[in-house]
């Protein structure tokens, strides 16, 4: 592995992540709270950072057309080729370039809006990504990230399976995600970047329902099992667990998503 697993996994996606990542990361109007932020209109150059299978980024452009325009970037080749072709066929203003970062490979003040959704826990740095959309946006323009705070993760499938899920909760995290705590680090991220005006909205909905269970099978159970720290029948127990809570109606799922908005002044 060339890269440390946080960011090879990003770029090695097989198929059936994919299509599981299709499903996990689709738009929902759930997301509102954090595109409302953005303050979108008809007319803005948007960057989204980190695009993925660009149904968000999608969405975007669809606010801001027809005199609008949204780039994506991101990592992954295969998520620039499907989203290219998906944005062709909706007829959006939408264009994706390949690219890791940081640094973002766009010239200075280019973008009116600069977002970015659950990634800057997986890059080699924060502080300089963040540094990167401030330089990117217009003056005039903002910034909004939105990010987890895994520590404040809570999944609950009954006292029995507590301490279990636990450890294998943290073996994912040990090799997945960089930044763990990035939600609450944010903040003084965005004021570092000299981004003024600085918000917060802290969103942390409840799944009972289950809705979670794809991203524990397809990324949760996968990263655990790629760390070699914990053997695969606890981490097959952790599913079953859920699965049966989910059937119950006792599953309780929360990861605190940090929605955080500044100026470039």
């Amino acid at each position: 592995m060339s890269n440390p697993y946080y960011k090879q996994h990003w770029i090695d996606i097989e198929p059936e992540r994919h299509a599981a990542y299709d499903q996990i990361l689709g738009y929902h109007p759930a997301l509102e709270p954090i595109i409302r932020a953005l303050e979108l209109r008809p007319g803005l150059r948007v960057l989204d950072v980190g695009s993925g299978p660009a149904h968000t980024t999608m969405e975007l452009a669809r606010r801001v057309a027809p005199s609008g325009k949204v780039t994506g970037v991101d990592i992954n080749a295969e998520f620039i080729a499907r989203s290219t072709a998906r944005a062709r066929e909706a007829k959006l203003p939408l264009e994706f370039t390949h690219s890791g970062f940081p640094p973002l490979p766009f010239p200075t003040a280019s973008f009116d809006r600069v977002f970015c959704k659950n990634v800057l826990e997986y890059v080699d740095s924060a502080a300089d990504t963040v540094a990167e959309m401030a330089r990117a946006t217009v003056p005039g323009g903002s910034v909004v990230a939105s990010d987890s705070d895994w520590d404040l993760l809570v999944l609950e499938t009954g006292a029995a399976n507590r301490e279990r899920n636990e450890r294998v909760l943290a073996a994912s995290k040990s090799i997945a995600i960089k930044e763990p705590r990035i939600g609450r680090m944010l903040f003084g991220l965005f004021r570092d970047a000299g981004l003024s005006d600085v918000k917060v909205e802290i969103l942390a909905g409840a799944d009972t329902a289950g809705r979670s269970l794809p991203m524990l099978k397809a990324s949760f159970a996968r990263y655990a099992h790629d760390s070699g720290r914990i053997a695969d029948a606890e981490i097959a127990a952790l599913l079953a667990s859920v699965e049966r809570a989910i059937e119950q109606g006792s599953f309780f799922f929360v990861l605190p998503q940090f929605v955080v908005r500044g100026a470039k002044t």
